[in-house]
């Protein structure tokens, strides 16, 4: 992220007409941030070497694991807390259920907090400023037309899959029916994005772009005097939401009520405001780790940009050519690869594996393609905008995260109105 058009970067030899070999030294600095040297060595079995390889690899792999954690952690909190289910998301969009919003809720709070602190801990400030920056510099082409546009899109997509990029990975871990086919849409929605990123950026790049991305900075004031209250806000938002409307009568609406004797490993369902807060304090790893935030959208663009792996490609698809290498691209990766497993061990549990009903095949699919498409042009996903841009107080999020909702309510009015908002499979590969 916040890298320039014109940085190819590429994590595989590439063999020359003249015999020569192109690399890419990876190397961590003291500030442990990734740089990237392109060179040449003749010769088609040489390699880098000396100040060409990486001298952190130990600590860069002890990050990578922290990640991983955090990755489990998530899908863990999302499959306890329901909130995964397709239909807890197709019926937040149509008020029928509350789970979704109060685990939001609740982790943009959560997450306020934790940030606030950062920001103020002499220990950690440089850190949390360093990934406050990180995350606005996304938005360095993206103004008020592609956010708003970009996230309905999303909105869009998660009513018709009954998912979001962040969520499709507890779901497949869960075992939902058809999860796999929008995890399928979703890869298609990001290598079909990524062939037309660059030329989409340069069309719907705004001519004047904001001069400050975040609130804080617009009223110079520290980041704490407006996060601390704004959280305060949500927390008493989500105990109303949860006084009344409260959580058995969500999980009673999902067939999902806690059984009496079990416990906190073995129960079906924890509380959502408890799903929500456990994601929301899994910022401080992130930041701390990898100066970056929670996100997910992206993750696809990396996976599916190892394809385009000739310089030719990369110079003709820079957008996917940038996201293919360096921690700032593939902790993404790590993290949702292992919301996976979180979502697997949390299911297997509590005899929920493969429970949650899920979409037609062709609705996943095309759910998935549209969520991605969306994701990806508003520079964002449900993660991305909703809990680390709101957290952030970043502008663009507080145009992107009404409009996600926007897209996701006329969707499923739509789907209601046809009757196709209550169509779940559950098996695997149903159509209908």
């Amino acid at each position: 992220k916040g890298q320039p058009e014109t940085a190819m970067t590429s994590s595989l030899l590439h063999a020359t007409k003249s015999n020569q070999v192109s690399y890419i030294d990876v190397e961590v600095d003291s500030n442990d941030s990734l740089s990237v040297r392109e060179g040449w060595k003749e010769g088609g079995d040489s390699k880098p070497e000396g100040d060409g390889r990486c001298k952190h690899c130990g600590r860069t792999l002890l990050k990578m694991a922290g990640v991983a954690l955090s990755g489990v952690v998530f899908g863990i909190a999302m499959e306890k807390s329901r909130v995964f289910e397709p239909k807890s998301i197709r019926d937040q969009m149509v008020f029928n259920n509350f789970i979704m919003l109060k685990m939001f809720l609740s982790a943009v709070a959560i997450g306020q907090v934790c940030m606030a602190i950062l920001s103020l801990l002499p220990a950690t400030k440089d850190r949390f400023q360093s990934a406050s920056q990180e995350f606005v510099s996304c938005f360095d082409d993206r103004g008020i037309f592609s956010s708003a546009l970009g996230a309905f899109l999303l909105g869009v997509g998660m009513s018709l899959s009954g998912a979001c990029p962040g969520m499709v990975l507890p779901q497949v871990g869960a075992w939902v029916p058809n999860s796999l086919f929008t995890l399928l849409g979703a890869l298609i929605g990001a290598l079909t994005y990524g062939l037309l990123g660059s030329h989409l950026s340069s069309l719907t790049k705004p001519k004047i772009c904001f001069q400050h991305k975040q609130v804080h900075e617009k009223l110079d004031v520290q980041y704490a005097v407006i996060a601390v209250p704004m959280a305060a806000v949500v927390g008493v938002a989500v105990f109303c939401l949860e006084w009344f409307w409260p959580n058995n009568k969500d999980l009673e609406s999902l067939g999902r009520l806690p059984e009496l004797e079990s416990n906190i490993i073995t129960t079906i369902a924890w509380p959502p405001y408890v799903g929500g807060a456990l994601i929301g304090l899994l910022q401080v790893p992130i930041i701390l780790l990898v100066n970056d935030t929670i996100g997910g959208s992206s993750s696809y663009v990396t996976v599916v940009a190892q394809m385009f792996f000739t310089k030719n490609l990369q110079q003709k698809f820079r957008y996917l050519a940038d996201k293919r290498s360096g921690i700032s691209n593939w902790w993404q990766v790590v993290y949702v690869v292992c919301a996976i497993v979180g979502g697997a061990l949390s299911a297997a549990s509590s005899t929920s594996f493969g429970v949650a009903k899920g979409v037609p095949v062709y609705m996943g699919l095309l759910g998935g393609i549209v969520m991605l498409w969306g994701a990806r042009f508003a520079a964002g996903c449900t993660s991305g905008h909703g809990l680390s841009g709101m957290g952030l107080l970043t502008w663009l999020s507080f145009i992107a995260v009404p409009a996600m909702f926007a897209g996701g309510i006329v969707t499923a009015f739509s789907m209601q109105a046809t009757g196709a908002l209550d169509t779940y499979v559950t098996a695997m590969g149903d159509v209908s």
